[in-house]
């Protein structure tokens, strides 16, 4: 479903951010004040614009606090996001997402009205360390009470086997839902397929299980 998106602040992450959400399908209205940032994604996005948030006549010329989504792509101008998430609040914002450095700069913007708060560079130092530890997860996301649905590449051990030999419902409570071969998925309804080199194998169970039998 396409969202009215409006990504405040143009750095690495901004300026990403608005580009992908584009191209995605997304209305996306991007702010800087840096007039050539400005300049350089306009082409890129619906609608870009040179504007300083802390300014409540900005804010409600540009209809900002209608937007389905509101991202704060910067984090170092502590002062500028405070007073941008206040005045977006005060307008009936409601869906209102920022960007932190440290944990208590999150904890900042959560008490000043931010709906989300993200830590992009400490999520992505996790994600790091997690592919370095299990280099055969290719992808991974929770559902939730720490389940977790994970995509991995067989290992090598595992080649030639069959879920039933893995037996990995009754060991660990993990659960193999897909099979991918030659960029083909399909439901494993079959216990007794033998895993091929190159497979990849979607799994659901709890994360510490999946960790302790990867």
């Amino acid at each position: 479903m396409k969202k009215d998106v409006c990504v405040i602040g143009l750095g690495t992450f901004g300026f990403e951010l608005a580009v992908q959400l584009t191209r995605m399908g997304h209305h996306v209205l991007a702010i800087d004040l840096d007039e050539k940032i400005v300049n350089s994604i306009k082409d890129d996005v619906t609608v870009a614009v040179q504007a300083d948030i802390t300014d409540l006549d900005v804010i409600k010329k540009l209809e900002i606090h209608r937007f389905d989504r509101i991202v704060f792509g910067m984090s170092s101008a502590l002062e500028a996001i405070v007073l941008g998430i206040t005045h977006l609040k005060n307008l009936g914002a409601k869906n209102i997402t920022g960007k932190a450095n440290t944990q208590i700069q999150k904890e900042v913007l959560l008490k000043i009205g931010a709906d989300e708060v993200i830590l992009p560079e400490i999520a992505s130092a996790r994600r790091l360390a997690e592919q370095i530890t299990y280099p055969n997860v290719l992808d991974k996301f929770s559902i939730g009470d720490d389940l977790v649905v994970m995509e991995i590449q067989v290992p090598k051990n595992f080649v030639g086997k069959t879920p039933v030999e893995m037996d990995l419902r009754k060991k660990y409570g993990i659960n193999i839902i897909l099979l991918k071969r030659n960029n083909q998925a399909r439901f494993l309804s079959d216990p007794h397929t033998r895993f091929l080199e190159g497979d990849v194998i979607v799994l659901a169970g709890k994360e510490q299980a999946l960790k302790k039998w990867l």
